[in-house]
């Protein structure tokens, strides 16, 4: 009967022990497992934690209402601002005004589905004025857009970088406007790529008509064109040497032909390879003309010298001998060598005996002018005895004098010998100088000749007259060759005024100088220096 009332359940205590302890075995199991692996996503939280706040960029999350839900703490070094001030805040608070309608834009094109890098700026703490950029994906959840998320990169520096080289390009720029050359880069192919305002000017076109365009099809002549061209393409691979500077006509819009000057580089690449070329042209026709011409001028002038020469060597052979011998014969009659002559037959043989030696004197002066102009005047110094010099020149200067009752008078310092220059050009310029002053002296005046000698081995000389002088306005031009004081048809005077230009230039080969000074209507005064010294 105790059996029978014994409890039923009793029999399965040992198996609901059993079971409790494999449960409680199990939780234990899987509470480590849980542990672990919440230390696993602490651990991952902690390692994706670090390396997100310490980027340079700014991570972000916007919700739909355009409000901040997470920030990285890059947002304070870029803002200014922590991001704790900044979670729960519009991101319209901080975008430039004139910036927002162009960001709204581009929010919405994000969310559609297009993947577009934005740039804007931001207004921070400080108030002062930055430029982020900014990637961003919309969040979408259950089919639903929840919000995006994004990345906010600091480019200041970068726009401060791009800032300073536009305006160097622009700096770059301007000085390619103020040159007035043509400045040109063309490609592999020779299409323009770059040419400055003043190079479109210069062609007769706008700029926005010549870029791209090929520049041998359009500016070559035809005629040229494809030599042309084809050297372009031996260049372009290196094929043949880069000419630097190259003279080509170009064909203006206008279809005038003028020649430039081109001034070339290559443009290569970091590897070495020919991108294009860099040239400056510049236009010399007019130069060109120019040098035409003048080569034109050099053959008539070479001509001309030709021609002279030819001239004067006929003067010198034809001319002279005849006139020597009219005056040799003229002075024979005169001298009655060959019978008496009356009166009259010896004042016409004076006549032309005195012609003669004019005639003689203006041949030699035109032939020693052009010996001077060739450079084929030789100086020949050598030690001679001045008084001997000087008598000879009284000699022939005296019968001049007397016909115009003009006192001559010389003066030369005791002392003063041997003395060492030309001899013949020494002579030629004290004859040519006392017989001006003769022949600009009225009758019954002075002429003085002085020589002095200075410490310094110059002999000084200077021939002074009371004759008409010479005024101011007229001095300048009387050591030029073929100049006279009195040009006119009927000067007083005889001459082709080439005396005082023969003296001046005679008195430079000598290594001396020459000068004057007159008054008109009291003389003149000639003053030449020489280095007489053989030192």
């Amino acid at each position: 009967m105790a059996s029978k009332n014994r409890d039923p359940g009793c029999k399965k205590r040992p198996h609901t022990t059993q079971t409790n302890e494999s449960l409680r075995s199990r939780v234990q199991h899987l509470t480590t497992e849980l542990e672990a692996v919440n230390k696993e996503l602490a651990e991952i939280r902690e390692f994706y934690s670090e390396r997100v706040e310490n980027l340079n960029e700014v991570l972000f999350t916007i919700d739909n209402e355009g409000i901040f839900t997470y920030l990285n703490s890059a947002i304070e070094n870029i803002t200014g601002y922590k991001k704790e001030e900044v979670i729960g805040t519009s991101y319209t608070r901080y975008i430039h005004p004139e910036d927002l309608p162009g960001l709204v834009e581009d929010i919405r094109l994000t969310i559609a589905g297009e993947k577009k890098p934005y740039m804007f700026r931001i207004i921070k703490r400080s108030g002062d004025i930055s430029y982020v950029h900014t990637t961003s994906h919309p969040i979408i959840r259950n089919g639903k857009l929840a919000g995006i998320n994004g990345l906010m990169v600091d480019i200041a520096q970068l726009k401060k970088a791009e800032l300073n080289l536009k305006q160097e390009r622009d700096k770059a720029q301007r000085y390619l406007e103020v040159v007035a050359v043509i400045i040109l880069a063309t490609d592999k192919d020779g299409n323009i790529r770059l040419i400055n305002k003043k190079g479109s000017e210069i062609l007769g076109y706008e700029e926005s008509e010549l870029i791209g365009i090929n520049f041998f099809e359009t500016f070559m002549p035809e005629d040229i064109r494809e030599d042309v061209v084809q050297e372009h393409r031996r260049l372009m691979k290196k094929e043949t040497a880069l000419k630097t500077f190259l003279e080509s006509p170009v064909l203006m819009r206008d279809m005038e032909v003028r020649t430039f000057e081109w001034n070339n580089i290559l443009l290569e690449d970091e590897d070495g390879n020919v991108q294009g070329l860099l040239t400056s042209g510049n236009d010399i026709t007019e130069r060109k003309r120019t040098e035409q011409a003048l080569i034109m001028a050099k053959m008539i002038s070479d001509n001309a010298a030709r021609v002279k020469k030819e001239f004067i060597s006929t003067m010198s052979h034809e001319l002279r001998t005849p006139l020597n011998q009219i005056i040799g014969y003229s002075d024979i009659f005169s001298k009655g060598d060959l019978g008496s002559l009356n009166t009259q037959q010896k004042r016409c043989m004076e006549t032309i005996s005195r012609s003669g030696e004019r005639l003689l004197v203006l041949i030699n002066s035109i032939i020693e002018h052009s010996q001077i102009e060739e450079g084929k005047m030789e100086v020949q110094k050598k030690e001679f005895l001045l008084p001997s010099v000087i008598r000879d020149v009284e000699a022939s200067t005296i019968p001049l004098a007397k016909k115009k009752d003009i006192s001559l008078h010389f003066f030369l310092e005791t002392g003063i010998k041997e003395v060492y220059s030309d001899e013949s050009k020494f002579k030629t310029i004290l004859y040519d100088l006392i017989s001006n002053a003769i022949k600009f002296t009225p009758e019954r005046g002075t002429v003085s000749i002085k020589f002095t000698l200075g410490n310094d081995g110059f002999l000084t000389a200077s021939v002074e007259d009371t004759g008409i002088g010479i005024s101011r306005e007229h001095q300048n031009k009387l050591f030029k060759p073929f100049s006279q004081v009195d040009s006119s048809l009927t000067r007083s005077f005889d001459g082709v005024g080439l005396g005082l230009y023969i003296v001046k230039e005679f008195v430079e080969m000598l290594g001396g100088n020459i000068r004057m000074e007159s008054e008109l209507g009291k003389g003149s005064t000639f003053t030449f220096s020489l280095p007489v010294s053989n030192n």
